[in-house]
């Protein structure tokens, strides 16, 4: 339901600022810490102004299933072994999700196009950042060691999160670039794309590689030229692997696809063991779970040690720590957000910018399919943000298309 006394056409510009700040400091991944706070302080200071209050609680919707979610999370951590802690991380995962889905949307309306304008140029110019600093340190390596692929980190990021954040300023760059209504720009935004693969197989990531993949897949697959031609590249490049010894960390994110000796190195692999013992918390607390932020207390019973601190699968996840419930609850949270996107996207101003964030968030779950980096704040806040970008061009396309949800669903 959309409050149709809502100021849509008033410019947030303060609010607009800081978003920037932390849109930009995440991506560079300073300051965590001080980057979630600030986003809390200004979101406290908003709610002080009644204008300000109807933007953030907007979505009647979200925030009902998110309060269902919450109180089934808060239920299970309450008969889970660390009652106290677990309970009060389900109240914090509450204002996780909602702040950055509510609080972005200040940079989104139908006047004022701060995100548009500023934040997703600066993210673009971020992502050649981050990838120039990841070819510089290969070609150094190259130049002094010869061909041989380490794993390479943005230095500010860190290895958990470079490849989630590549995954996320991918879609955006290419949004950015393809939105200039050039055919020339076709072209820039493929060879854009072929920059951040070659920087995600540095990273050495296969979820990073597969999210990727699937990313790419999902902007191109409205530019079946440029699709072709790079699906044939990728193939070329996995050839390649295979045949010189030298290339193993490129073989190795894709040995899951090519031999069943690969496959058997997998089954001795830890996250399919840490796969194992989400399940077998799931056999034997499949409907309330063991609790909010309670699977490493949990996994050195079902095989893997203590410090395995999550399921490396955000499904298992939700399901491990908060039961059936809680994982069918946190699954229709982002279902929301993509069913939103389908619907809305191609009617939105700038479209392209839409597919890429859309493009993003799906890249995000599907690198999180053998990884569980959305439970980690410094992703957390990117990747709910992203969600509140997609749910608010969500409410700005039905604001000017009332009747636009009758219509077929939008693919």
């Amino acid at each position: 339901m959309v409050n149709e006394r809502l100021n849509v056409i008033k410019k947030y510009g303060i609010e607009s600022f800081f978003l920037l700040i932390i849109f930009s400091f995440i991506w560079l991944g300073f300051q965590k810490r001080y980057v979630a706070g600030l986003l809390v302080f200004v979101f406290i200071f908003s709610l002080f102004f009644k204008n300000k209050r109807e933007i953030i609680f907007r979505d009647y919707f979200l925030i009902v299933l998110l309060i269902i979610f919450t109180l089934n999370n808060v239920i299970s951590s309450l008969l889970s072994v660390d009652t106290i802690k677990s309970t009060l991380l389900s109240l914090l995962w509450f204002l996780i999700i909602f702040i950055p889905m509510s609080y972005v949307g200040f940079a989104l309306n139908r006047k004022n196009e701060f995100f548009v304008n500023w934040i997703v140029p600066v993210s673009f110019v971020i992502s050649f950042i981050i990838l120039l600093y990841l070819s510089i340190l290969f070609f150094h390596d190259l130049k002094t060691q010869g061909l041989v692929f380490r794993k390479y980190t943005f230095y500010f990021l860190g290895k958990a999160t470079t490849p989630d954040t590549l995954t996320m300023l991918s879609g955006i760059g290419y949004g950015y670039l393809r939105q200039k209504k050039i055919t020339k720009y076709k072209w820039v935004g493929f060879l854009y794309l072929l920059f951040c693969t070659f920087g995600m197989y540095l990273t050495e990531d296969r979820g990073g590689a597969l999210a990727l993949l699937i990313l790419t897949v999902i902007l191109l697959s409205f530019d079946y030229k440029r699709l072709i031609i790079y699906l044939i590249l990728i193939l070329v490049i996995v050839y390649i692997s295979l045949k010189i010894d030298r290339l193993y960390t490129i073989r190795h994110l894709f040995e899951y696809l090519y031999s069943k000796i690969s496959q058997e190195r997998l089954i001795s692999g830890t996250q399919l063991a840490v796969f194992r013992a989400a399940w077998g918390m799931i056999k034997d607390h499949w409907l309330m779970g063991v609790g909010t932020n309670n699977f490493s207390k949990f996994a050195s019973q079902y095989g893997p040690g203590r410090w395995f601190a999550y399921a490396h699968n955000f499904i298992l996840q939700f399901w491990a720590e908060n039961g059936l419930f809680g994982m069918i609850l946190g699954l229709s949270i982002i279902g929301l957000v993509i069913y939103r996107w389908l619907k809305s996207w191609k009617l939105y101003k700038y479209k392209y910018i839409a597919l890429g964030v859309g493009a993003s968030f799906i890249g995000m779950l599907v690198g999180n399919l053998t990884n569980s980096t959305i439970w980690i704040i410094s992703i957390a806040i990117p990747f709910w943000l992203l969600a509140g970008v997609l749910s608010s061009i969500y409410f700005i396309v039905k604001e000017e298309n009332p009747h636009f949800e009758k219509h077929k669903l939008e693919y």
